[in-house]
């Protein structure tokens, strides 16, 4: 029978430390203070980690200047809490976590433009989707 469903790529036991340490290094404390905020989502073999910040600027020129600067922190960011997330998981499950980067998107909010307002406000995200192999 070919139509076999695919190996599971996380044992029940592995899917249980994914979680605790999703859970533990995406907690409120982790990112309190750091003018930013990551959270994930584990939906089968896809996860997703969602960088969210709020940012200030002047004219519209600086916002391009600072997204610039966001896409980049934002990516970073991300990129080092796999590479935390990974290490967690390779040193409670023994074996290493493999991850792809499948998807990437990010998208800018305007909160507050008011006509009489220099300074304006907007939420920048960006979510990056990864495959775990």
């Amino acid at each position: 029978n070919d139509m076999e469903t695919p190996a599971q790529i996380l044992t029940f036991e592995e899917s249980n430390i994914l979680g605790n340490i999703l859970n533990y290094s995406f907690g409120k404390a982790s990112t309190a203070n750091a003018g930013y905020g990551i959270t994930t989502t584990l939906a089968g073999d896809r996860l997703t980690l969602k960088y969210a910040t709020i940012v200030h600027f002047n004219s519209s020129d600086g916002l391009a200047t600072q997204k610039k600067e966001h896409e980049r922190q934002s990516t970073e960011m991300i990129n080092k809490k796999i590479a935390d997330v990974k290490s967690e998981f390779r040193e409670q499950a023994g074996r290493a976590l493999k991850v792809k980067e499948v998807d990437t998107s990010d998208d800018v909010e305007l909160v507050s433009a008011t006509a009489y307002s220099e300074r304006k406000i907007a939420y920048y995200r960006r979510n990056i989707v990864f495959e775990i192999a």
